[in-house]
């Protein structure tokens, strides 16, 4: 079983990640997330955490949801583990740059 930098094993992690809703991160909007690249401490800032529109054919565990962040510098597509000081654990997400802005780059997240 492939283990994640985080310590988890991959179903365990996707056990995680399963278990978080909007709810979980509402509280945490304008709080600061950090990803670490190459010996660099990156802080991404929770700019929002919103309802994502479902399909009605889609039979989904939880009601999708989208989180917004701002960072400085642009990332590339990729999964990153993101930590923040009200969660346990790290968190393996996947951030898609999805626009400029004056002070950094947006990205987001979403859950199904």
């Amino acid at each position: 079983m492939y283990a994640l930098d985080c310590g988890k094993t991959a179903r365990e992690a996707i056990a995680l990640l399963d278990q978080l809703t909007i709810e979980t991160f509402q509280p945490l909007v304008g709080s600061s997330f950090w990803i670490h690249i190459e010996g660099r401490k990156i802080e991404l800032r929770l700019t929002g955490a919103k309802k994502v529109m479902e399909s009605e054919a889609a039979r989904l565990k939880r009601n999708p949801f989208s989180l917004f962040f701002l960072a400085p510098p642009l990332l590339p597509q990729q999964i990153y583990s993101v930590t923040h000081e009200a969660l346990a654990e790290p968190l393996d997400i996947f951030l898609v740059p999805i626009g400029r802005e004056p002070n950094g780059y947006s990205y987001e997240a979403v859950f199904t």
